[in-house]
């Protein structure tokens, strides 16, 4: 069972370096343990919840959680017509979201807005599509979104949060690849939500999970503070960056097994 998925972060800096920043050490993780779980409770999983239950029930307390207060719902990106309406625009600030709100086009909202977010129900699959459910997968449906946002202003957010519930993922518009440089935590996973998975991965693991969960997803991380300026999205990658670099070069210093092999004979 693997509690994440993609590419947008490497795996030694989710797995080790992410550990020192102050974001995952700043998480109370038994705290936010028992409120996401609180919240799974009240949520009937097991009654196939459609859509807007899965969003109104889950996926948005979840983000008050994580301290997502100021927020659009249904803001169109189209000038005309109603092709491209995300679920959820995201401020970081109340006066963000008042600067939004100034401009009476929906489309020109996102401007001011920290991350766009589209919900699906519980469990739905994220890469393709399920019969008339949708014309197109979630993925692409957040990818399209990132796109038209991008085309509509070169100051536009550039971040993009697709959910099932269960598991979250982060878009970001900047990367080399859109599509596969996303990062997923596996929420459900990490909250030990399915019986049938609690016996494959120890607790240590799902702590982690959790407090990358809380560090890559909670307004905290969207915000560009410090004396550079840069979100926590922006430093980590910068850091893994460095830390994979490192890595290699240490790599590289250590006899093959080729050149073990001649010492020996």
């Amino acid at each position: 069972m693997q509690l994440f998925a993609g590419s947008f972060l490497t795996t030694d800096y989710l797995e080790e370096a992410i550990r020192q920043s102050t974001e995952y050490r700043a998480v109370d993780v038994g705290a936010l343990r028992s409120a996401l779980i609180a919240i799974a409770d009240r949520f009937p999983r097991e009654s196939s919840p459609n859509e807007s239950q899965t969003e109104d029930d889950f996926i948005w307390p979840i983000l008050a959680e994580l301290g997502w207060s100021e927020s659009l719902r249904q803001q169109n990106l189209s000038a005309g017509g109603r092709l491209d309406v995300p679920d959820g625009l995201l401020f970081i600030d109340d006066g963000a979201k008042d600067r939004a709100n100034a401009q009476p086009e929906e489309w020109r909202r996102y401007e001011h807005g920290a991350a766009v977010v589209e919900s699906k129900r519980w469990a739905r699959p994220l890469d393709r599509a399920v019969g008339r459910e949708d014309a197109v997968a979630p993925s692409t449906q957040m990818l399209r979104y990132l796109r038209r946002i991008g085309d509509n202003s070169e100051h536009g957010l550039r971040w993009g949060i697709l959910t099932n519930g269960s598991r979250w993922r982060l878009y970001w518009a900047g990367a080399r690849s859109v599509s596969e440089e996303f990062l997923e935590v596996d929420l459900a996973g990490a909250l030990a939500l399915d019986v049938r998975d609690q016996t494959s991965i120890d607790n240590i693991a799902r702590d982690h999970a959790l407090r990358v969960f809380a560090a890559v997803f909670s307004r905290t991380a969207f915000a560009k503070t410090g004396a550079d300026g840069r979100s926590f999205h922006e430093r980590a990658r910068a850091e893994a960056a460095f830390y994979e670099e490192r890595v290699a070069k240490s790599l590289s210093k250590c006899p093959s097994s080729e050149h073990l092999a001649q010492i020996a004979a």
